[in-house]
């Protein structure tokens, strides 16, 4: 069999890194080339970027969107956002494209790059018929503060596919800080839902609004087989009730895991159950 070698993608020239990204488009190899333009951040590459966008196929607008929802220069420390104004407009632009892939890239980077213009149109792509449209949706609803979005992650929540449901309610429990009713009814519907990671995620959500009702539900599930989830709630939670089970789970699993990241996590639950006042007090 002929081994081609893999391209070298960070010394790839820009011209070169366009042409994989432009052919290779919705494989692996376009989405790497993606990767690399985007921590290439310049004038010339922004001048290329705003080109593809303006471009009458729909493939080239699309790697142009794309590229703008990171588009990022070195700076000390890492990385920092370039032309975030420029990039923004073409993000917005790009929300309106006849094109769904132009969309769904364009929703994409304004989880990145948010921009208050885009909320109507982005609770509008929230009843989108592509599960994966409404799945990027939810990962960008959670980088808003618009109170409406709210209401788009609950909806979202409630989603027929799994991942839109593990996202929405991510982003309902742990990456907005609200404390509703409504927020809390959705976290309690998804405490008994099919998937483990949207259980989990409505647990640790329900359990950093201090939500007495889920005590005996966690201790019920804590056990030596539990997910980081539970250990993550009761370490939100800091429930002293819970002190005392967390402690047999460490004695159960000192010898098996106690180097692992779980573990670590199960000490940090401990910790913070030994030093907290019952809720209710």
């Amino acid at each position: 069999m002929k081994r081609t070698a893999r391209p070298r993608w960070k010394s790839l020239a820009v011209d070169r890194l366009l042409r994989y990204a432009l052919r290779h488009w919705h494989a692996d190899a376009g989405w790497r080339a993606i990767e690399a333009l985007q921590r290439r951040g310049s004038p010339a590459l922004l001048a290329r970027v705003i080109a593809l966008c303006a471009s009458p196929s729909a493939r080239r607008r699309a790697v142009g969107v794309s590229i703008a929802a990171q588009l990022s220069h070195r700076a000390q420390g890492g990385f920092a956002l370039l032309a975030e104004e420029e990039t923004q407009r073409l993000l917005l632009r790009g929300l309106a494209d006849p094109h769904h892939d132009v969309v769904r890239a364009a929703v994409g980077g304004l989880g990145l790059r948010p921009h208050g213009a885009s909320v109507e149109a982005l609770l509008r792509l929230a009843s989108h018929p592509d599960a994966r449209m409404r799945w990027q949706v939810a990962v960008a609803l959670g980088s808003y503060e618009e109170p409406e979005t709210i209401e788009g992650l609950i909806r979202l929540s409630a989603d027929p596919w799994d991942e839109v449901r593990d996202w929405a309610t991510f982003g309902l429990g742990t990456l907005r800080m609200e404390d509703t009713p409504a927020i809390r009814a959705a976290l309690r519907r998804n405490l008994d839902d099919a998937d483990p990671d949207v259980r989990g995620e409505a647990l640790v959500g329900l359990a950093r609004r201090r939500d007495e009702g889920i005590v005996d539900l966690l201790m019920e599930r804590l056990t030596p087989d539990c997910h980081v989830y539970e250990l993550d709630a009761a370490e939100a939670l800091g429930e002293p009730c819970l002190a005392a089970r967390l402690r047999l789970i460490e004695e159960a699993s000192r010898e098996s895991a106690a180097n692992s990241y779980w573990f670590s996590r199960l000490r940090a639950a401990i910790e913070a159950c030994s030093a907290s006042k019952p809720i209710a007090a």
